[in-house]
């Protein structure tokens, strides 16, 4: 099937001549999509590595769509399903990360075809290895998903603020670092700013409207279609409420545009009388989802923040708006006149007298903006496509190759806890920091499904708690904890502390109280809770098998993944790695925590009747894994594969807490001196290996380990590193699968018997 055909099969018209363009790119260059609001960017970005796939060509494994709000990746991540769907490419698996809902699994397996939609938030923090709402253990395989074999889209670049910035240097760093399979990047708006791409000396090549696309008489037509600007002197909320009420037209949508969410309620309380639609984004996710239900097809007046800006797929008659930078007017216009042509349109920008603050904005960007519009009688996309952008300051903070290193540690060092703690400045500016917050009399087992949280900025959720003497917790790695609020947490808050209405979201008022109502929780994201006792033997070699069944992937022999370059020597040891990385579970303290000597396997790698967690004692058994490896001879780099599979022992042997003192003679728990007896690796009850009696022993001081962990950086690169270890964990999360899933067939088999 030829691309044409193939575009119109999953999107139902055919391409325009820009997107077929694009689909000619190789990904060796950063694509600069240049194209205005309603020309497909989408659907342009996203099917050519759909049909490359399709077409058996190398192609990056994921597909990641970065956004800069959850209201636009709930629209692109049900449009991708869609069109995932109409390809026919059931292989093909799409997650959505954001706010209040990451779907897990696309790191579980590296070699598994995915799409992952998300905000710039969860996706750019997972980047980083400081993935927000993931435990310090899962951080390393998230970060090795996005930094390997992946092709990047970064949509709506005027409002992702520094994470433009932050991605093109990541970018550069995945190019000079060294990454497993490609790393490519298309960056999208309809006001594009390149200055970040020249800064870092980045190659880029221009994909934007042609003449061609000029003639084509369906793209021609939304381009030139009049939108006649007027300027309307206001002087206060109660005028933009009268002005909204005298050109709105029953039974047509009319769309005002306001920048803070005050404003926007306000102005919703003055014209209640029309059942105005009000939208922003401190809502509740089961009350959002009742608003988005609404808009769509929509008659009416809506009232509404920036949230509408990009993406929002709304063809309004009558746009009223306040003063914003341009860009953010650009987006704006696109809400208008965006489908059909036939029907008349206006759009209103306010021009207050006096007494209006442009926040969250500059004075200066909005004066830039009433320059420019003073001049405009037009804002058809012709027209403004002609008109000069002004410079978005985009820059970010500077991203070193020393904080990338930094990041990729784990461990808590000062240096590396100040940068971490300031790693969300890299992600987004920090007045548009946020928390998730949920309201209910108890706090629930686990974290609330995304319905049931509200976005709040983090220092307003700060002196509400403050102010009010709120007794709130905060999600930590497995439980409520009493800390300090930081960026992107979610924080847990009685009923009775208030601070929420239903009717228009969060308020910070003590005297608006929520309404009580059962809350979902997320499934608990961990191991499997297995039903079998699994043998220790069994468990290595299903491991390594499961990471042989990987090496197809590495090496190019699917047609449509693209070759990795692990050498054969790598892959080998790697192997070695998957048999060897739980050997330590055969240590008598592992053995005695899941109650061994009570079942009749003499080594358990997976138990049904664990002790209590304490009674390990913290006994990291990758780690006795790792002694025993280097005992046999392996290579640093394996004994560090082994050790990091969990994500818990990687740059150090230091106690994870700085509060605690080190004792050189237990280190992560593993006491040395003591001993793992032989373990016999089974193969449907044949021996094909045995590992001996071993003596645990460390010969160097414990910070050698850091230094030989930063020699591995210096040869193998931070990205390629943490690739390797995803693996390993890979291997075992496919291996413990393979044993539960045979469980479950057997006992359903059985069950149809007994029924029979």
């Amino acid at each position: 099937m030829g691309y044409q055909d193939f575009f119109n099969q999953v999107t139902g018209f055919a391409p325009y001549p820009w997107q077929e363009n694009l689909s000619n790119w190789n990904g060796e260059t950063i694509a600069v999509v240049a194209a205005p609001t309603g020309a497909g960017k989408e659907s342009g970005a996203v099917t050519p590595w759909l049909y490359a796939h399709s077409q058996g060509k190398p192609v990056p494994t994921r597909l990641v769509y970065a956004l800069p709000t959850r209201s636009l990746v709930d629209q692109v991540y049900a449009n991708i399903q869609k069109v995932v769907e109409k390809s026919g490419l059931e292989d093909i698996k799409v997650y959505c990360l954001k706010g209040g809902q990451v779907e897990h699994g696309f790191e579980q397996d590296l070699t598994q075809p995915a799409i992952l939609v998300g905000t710039q938030d969860q996706l750019l923090s997972r980047a980083l290895n400081r993935g927000f709402g993931v435990s310090w253990g899962q951080r390393p395989i998230h970060c090795a998903a996005l930094t390997n074999d992946c092709r990047w889209i970064l949509d709506e670049i005027q409002l992702t603020g520094v994470a433009y910035s932050t991605l093109a240097q990541l970018y550069k760093h995945w190019r000079t670092l060294g990454t497993y399979g490609p790393m490519q990047l298309c960056l999208m708006s309809a006001t594009f700013d390149d200055a970040p791409l020249r800064k870092e000396n980045l190659a880029f090549d221009r994909f934007e409207l042609s003449d061609a696309d000029f003639d084509n008489k369906t793209l021609s037509a939304k381009i030139k279609r009049p939108k006649p600007v007027f300027q309307t002197s206001v002087e206060t909320i109660e005028d933009v409420a009268d002005l909204s009420k005298a050109k709105h037209v029953p039974g047509t949508l009319s769309l005002v545009v306001v920048n803070t969410v005050a404003r926007a309620r306000e102005i919703g309380e003055l014209l209640k009388d029309l059942d105005p639609l009000v939208i922003h984004s401190r809502f509740l996710g089961i009350d959002r989802e009742e608003r988005q239900k609404r808009l769509y097809g929509y008659q009416g007046l809506i009232i509404s923040t920036q949230v509408v800006e990009a993406g929002v797929d709304l063809d309004a008659e009558l746009l009223i708006t306040e003063l914003c930078p341009w860009s953010s007017f650009v987006q704006r216009c696109g809400r208008c006149g965006r489908k059909r042509t036939d029907n008349p349109v206006e759009i209103h920008w306010l021009d207050y007298r006096e007494g209006w603050k442009p926040v969250p904005y500059s004075k200066e960007e909005c004066q830039d903006t009433r320059d420019r519009l003073l001049k405009l009688a037009d804002a058809n996309l012709d027209a403004l496509s002609h008109i000069p952008l002004p410079d978005l300051k985009l820059d970010g903070p500077p991203l070193l190759q020393s904080d990338v290193e930094t990041f990729f540690c784990t461990h808590y060092k000062k240096r590396d806890a100040r940068l971490s703690a300031t790693a969300p400045k890299y992600v987004r500016d920090v007045k548009s920091f946020t928390v998730s917050v949920l309201w209910s009399t108890e706090p629930p087992k686990r974290l609330p499904h995304q319905r049931y949280v509200c976005p709040v900025p983090t220092e307003e959720l700060k002196k509400f708690c403050q102010s009010h003497n709120v007794n709130y917790r905060v999600w930590g790695e497995d439980d409520w904890e009493p800390k300090l609020i930081e960026n992107g947490d979610v924080v847990w808050l009685p009923l009775a502390a208030g601070g929420y209405s239903h009717q228009v979201g969060w308020t910070g008022n003590p005297d608006d109280k929520p309404k009580d109502s059962p809350i979902q929780i997320e499934p608990k994201y961990n191991d499997p809770h297995y039903k079998i006792n699994l043998a220790l033997g069994t468990h290595l070699k299903d491991t390594e098998d499961a990471f042989r069944g990987l090496i197809p992937h590495f090496k190019g022999f699917i047609p449509h993944l693209q070759k990795l370059g692990l050498p054969e020597s790598l892959i080998a040891e790697l192997c070695r790695c998957a048999r060897w990385h739980d050997w330590g579970k055969a240590h008598p303290t592992w053995q005695a925590y899941a109650n061994a000597e009570h079942f009749q396997e003499k080594y358990l790698a997976k138990s049904t009747d664990y002790q209590h967690w304490s009674a390990l004692k913290g006994f990291r058994h990758e780690l006795a894994s790792a002694f025993a490896a280097a005992d046999q001879g392996a290579p640093f780099l394996a004994q560090y594969l082994i050790a990091a599979h969990h994500g818990k022992v990687r740059d150090s042997l230091l106690p994870p807490h700085p509060s605690e003192r080190l004792n050189p003679q237990v280190l992560r728990g593993v006491e040395l001196g003591t001993s793992l007896p032989l373990v016999e690796i089974a193969d449907e009850g044949m021996v094909i290996e045995t590992l001996p009696e071993v003596t645990l022993a460390f010969p160097d001081k414990p910070d050698r380990w850091s230094r030989r962990v930063k020699e591995l950086l210096r040869e193998y690169g931070p990205y390629r590193l943490i690739y390797l270890e995803a693996l390993i964990r890979n291997a075992d999360i496919q291996a413990s699968k393979f044993r539960d899933e045979n469980y479950l067939n057997e006992e359903g088999a059985n069950d149809n018997n007994c029924n029979g």
